[in-house]
């Protein structure tokens, strides 16, 4: 498996999760403006509104919907609504119309049924409706031909090929040490056979992850070094982070890039620090390194 290509893959699912509202549409726009170049016109939503255009391109025109508590309802009068607003401000110029949506738990059916319930009213428009979840945006916009650098600047840096550097392990380390030391705790366990499969973990991250446990050694060599105790603050630290990303995420692979992305932002500054490519190492390291410890992410029943 290409490591950057499934790293970029699984960010991208994740931030689909993690993006609502405004954050979606940018999203969305930002992946058609690194597919279509000038071709993609965005419309500015400010003074009269965007009459129903999110983005538009060669006559395909997008609805952007970031859910973050939808109900079946609103996701049924949404699709129609911004459908009938675009078709009547923007009908000559529209050839195909796209709802495109984050995927929010229990959307896609919702929104299967809306643009089913749409297509099946206006049988004989020339107009194609279209339904987008995230694999279809990703399709669209990146595929298989991936633009690293460019990508890059939407999703993050992928992890370099090779482990991080001390200096970026330690930096990682000290964002988490925010806490007074905690001494003489009991030696941790490793992590239990199963694991990643109990966390359901998709096939993407489960090989990050492993790739990631080979190097988890440089962490523990840092946590050799470090104070007595900095390694039982630093995990309290981590777990309060995991619990609050978990009550927010239901997937396992948003909560693992998450704990990533809020490493590498508080530890270098949104990437004014060196390699960014390290970053992503050091921070997948020490989330690796706390997986594989027991103390993120839940153990299978029985252990």
């Amino acid at each position: 498996m290409d490591q950057d290509h499934a790293w970029f893959h699984s960010q991208f699912l994740a931030l689909c999760i993690r993006k609502t509202g405004f954050e979606w549409q940018d999203f969305v726009t930002d992946l058609m403006h690194l597919k279509h170049g000038p071709d993609f016109v965005q419309i500015d939503p400010a003074g009269r509104g965007d009459k129903g255009c999110d983005g538009w391109v060669n006559g395909l025109m997008l609805a952007c919907y970031g859910a973050s508590s939808p109900s079946e309802k609103y996701v049924n009068d949404k699709i129609r609504s911004d459908f009938e607003n675009a078709e009547r401000h923007w009908g000559d110029h529209m050839e195909r119309w796209a709802f495109v949506y984050n995927n929010a738990a229990g959307l896609p059916t919702m929104a299967a049924a809306g643009i089913m319930n749409l297509r099946q009213s206006r049988q004989g428009s020339s107009i194609k409706i279209e339904n987008w979840p995230p694999q279809v945006l990703w399709d669209s916009c990146v595929g298989s031909e991936i633009d690293r650098s460019k990508l890059a600047l939407i999703l993050g840096a992928p992890p370099s090929d090779h482990p991080a550097g001390m200096s970026y392990i330690a930096r990682c380390v000290e964002t988490l040490a925010r806490t007074r030391l905690v001494s003489d705790q009991d030696e941790v366990s490793e992590v239990p056979f199963g694991k990643i499969e109990h966390n359901n973990f998709g096939p993407e991250v489960s090989e990050l992850l492993k790739a990631f446990k080979v190097h988890t050694g440089h962490v523990r060599f840092y946590f050799a070094q470090a104070s007595p105790g900095e390694q039982a603050q630093v995990s309290e630290n981590l777990r309060a982070r995991y619990d609050g990303h978990r009550a927010r995420l239901e997937e396992s692979d948003a909560v693992f890039h998450a704990l990533c992305d809020d490493l590498i932002e508080e530890a270098f500054g949104g990437g004014q620090f060196g390699d960014v490519n390290q970053q992503r190492s050091a921070s997948m390291m020490v989330v690796t390194h706390f997986f594989e410890t027991c103390e993120i992410f839940e153990a299978p029943v029985g252990i």
